[in-house]
């Protein structure tokens, strides 16, 4: 009887010891008390914080750190499960219908278990840094001593990370991104660091770069370009330990699901993973319809002159005529305001006179027989435009805009240069595509090829890019 008695009292032991330990696992995947404890009460929100930052009312010791017992709550949208994302987690404000988004730094690795995606989490705000790093605002801190580091905002380790950054006890909650049906609309501020399902996009050239991480790049991280049917261009960045670098990338079109980032002034995008990605569809004619070949709505490839894309403003102004650009202030560089975020003309005023903005010489190579000039433009006018294109003769022959909206237009020649007509894109990129086929285009070192001309007495608040030929 003693020794049963033993064994069952021995048994009975163990069992409970095995059920303590059960009870008590990492933070990271144990099942939380109802009451919550850790759970604080949220005091700002995340787009309180981001714009107290961009106006500098945040309230800081002279370190730069916040002074005030702030506590900031999202949802996490991101995971470094796949290696793409490593070192940050980003979290927006609502699981749908998000409205401002906000990335913390972290010097671990691998923490997409302690804050797994639609977790809510908190962070306590007071003695960190929460500033501008490279074009998005972060939260990090500053570290001092012999952890010191160059850098204006460092990443958290690991033990202020456990102090600071808190996953509550809430529900897991399902993610849904914003949709939307273009880069232009998926690329602005308040997107940042939120996710955006963005539809009818593709990959610009998948037989060039091959793979998600382009086939002989040698970077920590590298680019291949997604572009919409409108024209629109942005960079998806991918990570060289990302898992999935040696993904081939799908040859089609569809949706894809993206962190919007930016570094500095550009736009950037990124994935989680290829779950993201979902190009299920037949390749389309960036400018409008399907299957790919030219033609009258898509982008020539070659720059008209040098400077013709306006990101070197000196090489557009040194590929100017004699006469140089209109005197008027309203012709001005548009830093950051162009297609993809780069630079372009600004037209911004009211003209006095129908004046020629610019006319530009011959100093790149024109093709043997091209067929067309494109340009993009966006905004809106009172009057239209007029372009002239000179032939190796020397005069030139006459395009003008007339009524332009969010469509794109193909124009044919016409007699006279007229400014009737007035534009508004909507906010959008229009192409338009100037048709040269049989017109015996300048090709002289040095001769006129290209003007541009505006009407007066008339506002415009235009942005034009990308002037190329074909």
């Amino acid at each position: 009887m003693n020794t049963i008695t033993k064994i069952t009292i021995a048994v009975a032991l163990s069992l409970g010891l095995f059920t303590a330990q059960s009870c008590v696992q990492d933070d990271d995947y144990s099942v939380p008390s109802l009451d919550c404890p850790q759970k604080k009460e949220a005091n700002i929100t995340i787009k309180d914080l981001l714009d107290q930052v961009s106006n500098k009312t945040l309230k800081v010791d002279d370190k730069g750190m916040v002074v005030e017992d702030l506590i900031v709550e999202g949802i996490v949208i991101t995971s470094d499960e796949s290696r793409n994302l490593p070192n940050t987690i980003s979290f927006q404000d609502k699981a749908s219908g998000a409205t401002a988004g906000i990335q913390i730094e972290l010097a671990e690795r691998s923490v997409y278990g302690f804050y797994p995606i639609g977790s809510t989490v908190q962070v306590y705000l007071k003695g960190l840094k929460v500033a501008e790093d490279r074009g998005t605002i972060r939260i990090g801190t500053k570290l001092t001593g012999g952890q010191a580091t160059t850098f204006d905002l460092d990443r958290m380790p690991k033990e202020l990370r456990e102090k600071v950054f808190i996953k509550t006890c809430d529900p897991i909650q399902t993610i849904a991104p914003k949709e939307v049906n273009s880069l232009a609309e998926a690329l602005k501020p308040e997107n940042v660091n939120t996710l955006v399902k963005i539809n009818n996009v593709q990959f610009e050239s998948p037989e060039v770069a091959q793979t998600y991480y382009p086939v002989g790049s040698t970077s920590t991280a590298d680019n291949v370009k997604l572009v919409d049917k409108k024209g629109g261009k942005v960079d998806l960045r991918t990570n060289s330990s990302a898992s999935f670098k040696d993904v081939e990338l799908p040859t089609g079109s569809g949706e894809i699901t993206v962190l919007v980032s930016k570094y500095n002034s550009s736009y950037q995008v990124y994935i989680r993973d290829t779950k993201d990605v979902n190009f299920d569809q037949p390749r389309f004619d960036v400018g409008g319809g399907q299957n790919p070949g030219g033609g009258n709505n898509s982008e020539a490839a070659n720059l008209l002159f040098k400077g013709s894309d306006f990101n070197v403003w000196a090489d557009f102004l040194s590929s100017i005529n004699s006469f140089g650009l209109v005197k008027d202030t309203y012709a001005t560089s548009g830093v950051g305001v162009g297609r993809d975020n780069t630079n372009a003309l600004l037209l911004k005023g009211t003209p006095k006179a129908n004046d020629y903005v610019f006319t530009t010489i011959v100093n790149n190579t024109i093709p043997a027989t091209p067929k067309k000039i494109t340009f993009y433009v966006k905004g809106t006018s009172g009057k239209s435009l007029s372009l002239n294109v000179y032939k190796s003769d020397k005069k030139y022959v006459v395009y003008n805009v007339g009524d332009l909206s969010n469509a794109n237009v193909s124009l044919s020649p016409i007699d006279a240069n007229q400014y009737t007509g007035k534009i508004d894109t909507k906010g959008e990129w229009v192409l338009v595509t100037l048709n040269i086929e049989g017109v015996d285009i300048q090709k002289t070192a040095g001769e006129n090829i290209f003007a541009l001309k505006v009407g007066k007495d008339e506002a415009y608040d235009l942005v034009i890019d990308n002037i190329k030929i074909d």
